[in-house]
């Protein structure tokens, strides 16, 4: 596990406003962090860290590199201490920046302090979304920065966004792919919410703006992640962290419109699961003939809420499209005779269906077995019923 330990600096540095960033609200900070800030909220994860595997400082929020040279070594100076080859306990330092604000000179200042991971805010690949969102960089920029962090040994993170303006899906597949071959070492995916005070909330309120309907979002952005992980890329998150300012009720939202869920990545994840299962109770179906009474889903009990969906949304599907009475999780490891055991009745069948995995093999979720299974059901003192009920093996990549 990884314990990062978040310093935001808000907008500094930026020399653009883009279309759809109130940066203030989005990092949930507005005030520049000060040396003794820094290092009293670093002191303050001290006693948690041994827990972890890794412990990060993370420059959050703005473009860090584009502050003055002066101000980054002060805030690095900051962290420096806390690092393990200076008697700390943090392993890594890492910054989020902009592609435009990388040169020699800024890479060499990032190696003198150590920082070792860097994540590009290139959020499209496609000149005329770039140039709609504002962004102020181009797709070239983008290729450049992240060659040269890369030849220096940096970590690389890229950050995209679906649905600006501009963008289509199909332009949004083309970005990954585009993405992919910049060899990144991790992604992360954030849909477009339109937030107040932004150029992007003024477009949406005059009409010129759509943002992508959540359904829309999350299945575009299971193809991206299928894009990222074909290609070995990690994505580290998928969706807006959410900070209290954005999660507020109502009125108090700073969220005008948008895809915006505080749980979008388990809704892409619920999604994939979705479509496994379904894939492979149709095949389960034809292949057994029978109707199906019921259903079990086996995972890891960390998935559970994934495997069932947002307010169980996948089990009321499955059964509105299967006609399950019941759908059921328990964790992988049960064997299917003690999914049983203390059932009424008789297991006097069990066929293992062989079901398509390929299709899902980079999604986030997949079905790697399905049972079918018949009981024998008693009804009365001397009769009894056949039904049929399935047993699927449900998988899930867990994001970085």
């Amino acid at each position: 596990m990884i314990l990062v330990i978040p310093v935001f600096v808000p907008h500094a540095g930026c020399p653009h406003d883009c279309c759809f960033c109130n940066q203030k609200i989005i990092s949930g900070s507005k005030t520049l962090p000060g040396e003794s800030e820094i290092a009293s909220k670093i002191e303050g994860f001290k006693e948690e860290a041994p827990r972890y595997d890794e412990v990060e400082i993370a420059f959050f929020g703005g473009s860090f590199t584009a502050i003055k040279p002066e101000d980054q070594e002060h805030y690095l100076k900051a962290a420096a201490p806390f690092l393990k080859k200076n008697g700390g306990f943090v392993d890594v330092i890492r910054i989020s920046t902009r592609p435009d604000a990388i040169d020699n000179e800024t890479v060499e200042r990032l190696k003198k302090y150590s920082v070792k991971i860097v994540e590009l805010g290139a959020q499209s690949m496609d000149e005329n979304v770039l140039a709609m969102s504002e962004r102020g960089h181009t797709a070239n920029d983008t290729k450049a920065a992240s060659k040269l962090l890369k030849e220096n040994g940096f970590v690389l993170g890229l950050q995209t966004m679906t649905g600006l303006p501009g963008a289509t899906e199909e332009s949004d597949i083309r970005t990954a792919r585009e993405i992919a071959k910049l060899g990144p070492d991790f992604v992360r995916i954030y849909p477009t919410i339109v937030v107040k005070n932004t150029k992007l909330c003024r477009d949406f309120e005059a009409g010129t703006y759509t943002p992508m309907s959540t359904e829309a979002a999350v299945r575009l952005c299971s193809k991206l992640c299928e894009i990222y992980d074909e290609n070995g890329i990690s994505v580290a998150r998928i969706g807006l962290q959410s900070t209290d300012s954005i999660t507020r009720d109502g009125s108090e939202s700073e969220v005008r419109g948008g895809p915006y869920h505080e749980a979008f990545g388990q809704l892409v994840r619920s999604y994939d699961a979705a479509c496994a299962m379904k894939d492979s109770l149709k095949e389960v179906t034809d292949k057994s003939g029978r109707p199906l009474s019921a259903l079990t889903i086996l995972t890891d009990p960390i998935y559970f809420s994934d495997a069932l969906g947002q307010n169980r949304a996948n089990a009321k599907s499955l059964k509105e499209e299967f006609g399950f009475a019941r759908v059921n999780v328990l964790p992988q490891g049960i064997a299917t005779e003690d999914v049983f055991r203390k059932r009424a009745g008789k297991l006097s069948n069990v066929k293992t269906v062989s079901v398509p995995t390929e299709r899902y093999a980079n999604r986030l979720a997949k079905v790697i077995r399905a049972d079918v299974c018949t009981l024998s059901e008693p009804t009365g003192k001397e009769t009894s019923r056949e039904i049929t009920e399935v047993i699927l093996e449900l998988e899930f990549k867990s994001l970085r």
